[in-house]
């Protein structure tokens, strides 16, 4: 009796020194949800933020609707000082590195890991991003700068859908990626507004809007990009690239593959990420506001 009691305490002292090395969910229980709303009201205080673009929301519309409840682009005009932005300017310079289709291998060029270095070096200069590593080093949840980090979570290549490594957490949010004959990901407000200006995306309506005041705003919408459609999808609109960058971090380290609580600009509101798997490393399969 006694060794099988024995046996019992070993084993479960082995499946808890398993669970901890997976996901360090202890250190991630300890960040509650009002922490997490007073750090993200902090970023967004630390940011610079960005003159906010002209926005025509028009017609409301449902994930079930086969019409178009919006005439014009969503993103009328962009002020030439936030598109000057330097983050702004280096994020745009990303964009043409990715194949849309899930399923097709992407090079990855020298130059292109260049500019993705050059994009990170840049965020990484803004006081929000201090301050986020702070705060993840002081709960646990990064062991290495937070440089690093971005560039694992974000930057790996892994397979989604096909044979290939052929997405990554920057491509499938910021980007956008064509999967199983429909628009996957793709929750960004400057590529949004890049394939409008180039005629690949056609902007279907909304079903919900948070404004920021004055600090940009969430929407949750409806569009067809490269003649695929994208039911309901969400973006942030006018807000920086580190400041989304920061939140979608912040969320996937604390509270991944669930809703986690943040607030901006004194508007409550949910970041939902997921995680993806690939050659020993967690990261970014997904990071979207959800409302």
């Amino acid at each position: 009796m006694k060794g099988k009691v024995l046996w019992l305490v070993v084993l479960c002292a082995v499946a808890g020194g398993a669970s901890g090395s997976r996901g360090g969910s202890s250190s991630r229980s300890s960040v509650t949800n009002s922490e997490l709303q007073l750090l993200t009201e902090e970023l967004l205080t630390l940011d610079n933020g960005l003159v906010q673009p002209s926005v025509s929301r028009q017609g409301k519309t449902t994930s079930r609707s086969d019409g178009d409840s919006a005439s014009n682009p969503l993103i009328a005009n962009v002020p030439r000082s936030t598109m000057n932005n330097p983050t702004v300017v280096l994020m745009q310079q990303l964009l043409d590195n990715y194949e849309p289709q899930v399923n097709r291998r992407e090079d990855r060029t020298s130059a292109e890991q260049s500019e993705e270095n050059s994009f990170l070096d840049a965020i990484m200069r803004a006081p929000l991003m201090a301050r986020l590593e702070t705060f993840l080093q002081q709960k646990g949840l990064i062991t290495s700068g937070l440089r690093s980090t971005l560039k694992d979570i974000w930057f790996t290549l892994y397979k989604r859908g096909g044979r290939q490594p052929g997405s990554s957490g920057f491509e499938h949010v910021f980007v956008g990626e064509l999967k199983g004959g429909k628009v996957s990901g793709f929750h960004n407000w400057l590529n949004f507004r890049h394939e409008e200006v180039d005629g690949d995306l056609n902007y279907k309506g909304y079903m919900k809007a948070i404004d920021l005041n004055g600090k940009g705003q969430i929407i949750k919408l409806r569009f067809d990009w490269l003649n695929e459609q994208k039911p309901v999808g969400s973006l942030f609109v006018g807000t920086t690239p580190e400041l989304e960058m920061a939140l979608y971090t912040l969320c996937f380290l604390a509270k991944p593959d669930s809703k986690c609580s943040v607030q901006l600009a004194g508007k409550k509101f949910k970041i939902q990420t997921w995680t993806a798997s690939f050659g020993g490393k967690t990261v970014i399969g997904s990071a979207y506001p959800d409302i």
